[in-house]
């Protein structure tokens, strides 16, 4: 649209051009006095010059059609340069938000093989405890009918501590009624 603007521009002066060339006439001077100049020669020059100076402002209108687009083009790839930078900002934030993800997912399932690992010896130190309570009972001397009047006795005996179920044991012995007496 500017382009059309600019060469009816330069189509009106050279119109203005060729009516004022026309209207005109060149002078001579000879001998001291002025005669004008008939013939096709002076119209041809006046031509010619209104010729060149329609030629030179259609150039320039032109060159300054060409300097804007040139300009609209330089500032559609910037345009285009910024939204592919944006582009590549976004993928690169998703792409970082995506690793967070996976780490924080490693991280609960290293957090949930120690526990399960933690659980595992936990049963593991029972199961020991267990088996070493069954072979300390397995090893004293079966005795039916022995009773310790106080902790004292029972220490003096060397039975203390006094489980439930060993011989010996007596509620009396066991304060806090966890199974254990004389502690």
């Amino acid at each position: 649209m500017r382009i059309s603007v600019v060469a009816q521009a330069a189509a009106a002066t050279v119109l203005m051009l060729t009516v004022a060339a026309c209207g005109t006439q060149e002078v001579e001077l000879t001998s001291g006095r002025a005669q004008p100049l008939v013939g096709s020669a002076s119209t041809a020059s006046a031509d010619e010059s209104a010729e060149l100076a329609a030629a030179q402002q259609a150039e320039e209108a032109t060159a300054a059609a060409e300097a804007t687009a040139a300009a609209e083009a330089q500032a559609k790839a910037a345009a285009e340069a910024k939204a592919k930078a944006a582009s590549k900002a976004k993928a690169a934030a998703a792409a970082k938000a995506a690793a967070a993800k996976k780490a924080k997912a490693a991280a609960a399932a290293k957090a949930k093989a120690a526990a399960a690992k933690k659980a595992k010896a936990a049963a593991a130190a029972k199961a020991k405890a267990a088996a070493a309570a069954k072979a300390r009972a397995a090893v004293k001397p079966v005795v039916t009918s022995v009773y310790f009047k106080n902790c004292d006795a029972a220490r003096a005996a060397g039975a203390a501590p006094v489980h439930r179920g060993d011989p010996g044991y007596a509620r009396h012995l066991d304060r806090d009624g966890d199974g254990v007496g004389c502690e």
